[in-house]
């Protein structure tokens, strides 16, 4: 980097841009930051332009940051401890502990979503929804101190235990004031599907809207939820919702494995968003979404990791070709383009958040959230331009996280060279460690009482 001093505060110059702004063309150009916003985007180098700061972007690709619309953050600390297991025998195995909260401390679960926005960081996510926080002092922070934007969905219900019991509008309204200071977007978790009933839903909504505020919940996300529904009502989740005159545009289904036509319909016609998870869905073998289906109704589709204890990593790059590969075993070739898959990982995540007009492509005015992907490796070389071009092929199949060395979220710059600049990793990776092992040795334990 090159200190000047001028009039706007960046110029990368020199990389492969690619955006959904001209629908993933390459070209070399620049790109100028002035305070938390894109300047410009050009090809070439402006001639006039004076940048306090100019970055040499030459071998590397320019592209908007990725958007997780799904994470679980407390639970990299658990990173490896579900393996094996589906998700309905991970429900048994940890029931006892509650899901590890007997075992575990706030400040634990806190260092555990701040490694997790680390990772995401690192791997060139700038946008993530966080599931599901119940402390409402210190959630924001954890997001903010690391540097990364995004969402927090807040659970409904104070105890997960007792669905019927919910937060107040008053405590509702706190939490929407704690997001909006830190920039956050506030989110509201519903409750599960096995717990569903009508009144408890409308009472639900009637607090979301309230406070002008979205919501989320995990719809259909196994057969045997399906099923618990199924035997209480004689119809599924989502049919469910619709009939009841729940289902709405500021819904966002998590999951969403197992809808039928009829709900794809109803889903469609609401303008309710889906956050699906590949890799997670296929490692506790939840079950394959009809993504093609949603794309093809109209549905907004993101792209989401879920926690480590489903998937183990947080690498949204990894989700695009996960996502490309199971669909194409499952529904042949072609079904999917690359297109769809830089779309959903990029500006309609963005959509499920109505954030696609600040985020998700490279655009003057949009927010400076941009990074820069190594194309000099092996394994993205050739990169081709012209009728023939392969660089959004490359950044769909070939990259990875790995391959992300700056990072800019609003402007400032918080992945330099592959390292952080918010945070002292070590530290943080130390703590969680001794967290992990805690737990892990507490479970342990736990077993060996058993037998």
């Amino acid at each position: 980097m090159v200190p000047l001093s001028g009039k706007i505060d960046t110029e990368i110059f020199g990389g492969i841009i690619l955006s959904a702004h001209n629908r993933y063309r390459p070209f070399v150009g620049s790109v100028g930051i002035s305070g938390r916003n894109i300047e410009y985007v050009t090809p070439g180098r402006k001639d006039d332009v004076d940048a306090a700061i100019t970055i040499d972007a030459s071998g590397k690709i320019i592209m908007p940051g990725l958007v997780n619309v799904h994470c679980h953050g407390d639970m990299t600390l658990a990173r490896g401890l579900g393996d094996n297991l589906t998700l309905q025998e991970q429900n048994a195995a940890f029931e006892q502990n509650n899901w590890f909260y007997r075992y575990i401390t706030d400040e634990d679960r806190f260092y555990s979503r701040q490694l997790t926005y680390c990772e995401a960081l690192r791997f060139g996510t700038t946008f993530i929804l966080e599931n599901m926080y119940w402390d409402l002092d210190g959630s924001a922070q954890a997001m903010a101190q690391t540097g990364i934007k995004g969402a927090l969905a807040q659970d409904i219900r104070p105890d997960f235990t007792k669905p019927d019991k919910l937060m107040s509008e008053a405590t509702v309204r706190d939490f929407a004031e704690n997001c909006e200071a830190h920039g956050l977007i506030p989110v509201i978790g519903s409750i599960s599907e096995e717990d569903f009933e009508p009144e408890l839903l409308r009472r639900i909504g009637a607090i979301v809207k309230s406070a002008g505020l979205m919501q989320t919940f995990h719809a259909a996300e196994t057969r045997w939820r399906q099923d618990i529904v199924l035997r209480k009502y004689g119809d599924t989740s989502v049919s469910l919702l619709h009939k009841w005159g729940i289902l709405c545009e500021d819904m966002i289904c998590s999951h969403a494995v197992y809808l039928s036509d009829e709900e794809i319909k109803y889903l469609a016609a609401s303008g309710a968003k889906v956050a699906n998870t590949p890799l997670c869905e296929m490692k506790i073998a939840d079950g394959i979404a009809p993504i093609p289906a949603y794309l093809e109704a109209g549905i907004p589709v993101g792209l989401g990791t879920d926690g480590a204890m489903w998937n183990n990593s947080n690498d949204i790059f990894r989700e695009m070709k996960g996502m490309s590969l199971l669909h194409t075993i499952n529904s042949g070739i072609r079904t999917l383009s690359t297109h769809d898959l830089l779309d959903m990982a990029t500006i309609k995540g963005a959509a499920l958040f109505g954030q696609e007009h600040r985020t998700g492509s490279l655009e003057p005015g949009k927010a400076a959230d941009i990074i820069l992907v190594d194309s000099t490796g092996p394994h993205m070389t050739p990169l081709r331009f012209g009728h023939r071009e392969n660089v959004a092929s490359c950044i769909a199949f070939c990259a990875t996280g790995a391959d992300v060395t700056d990072v800019f979220v609003n402007g400032a710059h918080v992945v330099k060279n592959r390292k952080l600049t918010t945070i002292d990793l070590a530290a943080l990776s130390d703590k969680v460690t001794r967290a992990s092992e805690r737990l892990s040795d507490k479970l342990h334990a736990e077993q060996a009482h058993k037998n």
